[in-house]
């Protein structure tokens, strides 16, 4: 397949790296592991994704939260309709770059690696459904409900992560969505301190009423005996769910699979470290050392010379 890149679109890609390799959140699959051709069409779809996210997840100026860290019902309201209207540009301006009219440069690209991978559109489309999710504050009653969240938000990325690579085989596929929404959970639970300070509770209902532990404890980023069972409890399922997904990583070639036993042992990385820290996550968030990155890194090198 022909991955050249018009001569008019060159400038649209290079915004689209620069954003993959300099925003405050790294995608782990836009990185130096990922053959050089395919490397500006990952970054298109991180940038695709990446603006869409932030327009789900930050707010459109600074507001005054109040003493419970958290913003009036009439700026939850504001805020939330600034968040759909932007969301609901961005989609319509995605369709228009698909259909090859004037739209901002990121989704020209981006349009143009769907073009060029035959990516089904429904991909995309799904992953801003997901944000307007996001944007809408939701709970989840049970893992079912969390999961179709992250079949919305993390699953399309795999997918079309697979198509630029030339995989297209369902069953592959649905390895990579066991390993997405893996790492989609993880980050939940990673990102526990931040998201709550926020208001926003990744933990399913269900879990909570076994743990015994409520909304208020996990707001106010209350340790515990109980919040430390739920955590444990979480990172149970979540490794058992990730852990379906390995067989991908024995049946794709090259840097491609260097790149997944990497964001694979990153995955198994957190969750270890979630451990280690005996499930204190509320206050402290678990993270991994630049020698953490590197080693796995390491691993997945050495993985990869001895298959």
């Amino acid at each position: 397949m022909n991955h050249h890149i018009p001569s008019h679109l060159k400038a649209a890609y290079r915004d689209c790296q620069q954003m993959a390799f300099g925003h405050y959140e790294n995608f782990p699959v836009a990185s130096f592991l990922l053959p050089k051709e395919t490397r500006p069409h990952v970054a298109a779809l991180y940038a695709f994704a990446r603006t869409a996210d932030d327009y789900a997840d930050e707010p459109p100026e600074p507001l005054t939260k109040n003493r419970d860290g958290l913003l009036s019902a009439e700026d939850e309201v504001a805020v939330r309709k600034w968040r759909f209207k932007r969301l609901n540009q961005w989609d319509q301006q995605f369709k228009k770059a698909l259909a090859e009219k004037p739209a901002p440069p990121i989704l020209q690209a981006f349009a143009h690696t769907v073009r060029t991978f035959q990516i089904p559109p429904d991909l995309p489309l799904a992953l801003l459904s997901a944000f307007r999710m996001d944007a809408s504050a939701r709970r989840y009653s049970t893992w079912n409900s969390l999961l179709y969240y992250c079949r919305h938000s993390a699953n399309p990325v795999g997918r079309m992560v697979l198509f630029i690579h030339g995989i297209r085989e369902e069953k592959l596929h649905r390895y990579s969505d066991f390993i997405c929404s893996g790492l989609q959970l993880i980050n939940f639970w990673q990102d526990s301190s931040i998201d709550l300070e926020k208001g926003r509770l990744y933990y399913p209902k269900l879990e909570m009423k076994k743990a015994d532990v409520s909304k208020n404890q996990l707001l106010k980023l209350q340790d515990s005996p109980s919040t430390r069972a739920l955590v444990k409890n979480v990172a149970d399922f979540t490794e058992d769910y990730f852990r379906q997904g390995a067989p991908l990583l024995e049946k794709v070639e090259g840097r491609l699979k260097l790149e997944l036993r990497a964001t694979f042992l990153g995955g198994q990385g957190i969750l270890s470290k979630i451990r280690r820290m005996d499930y204190n996550i509320l206050r402290n968030r678990p993270t991994l050392s630049a020698w953490d990155k590197a080693s796995l890194a390491f691993k997945a090198l050495v993985g990869l010379m001895n298959s």
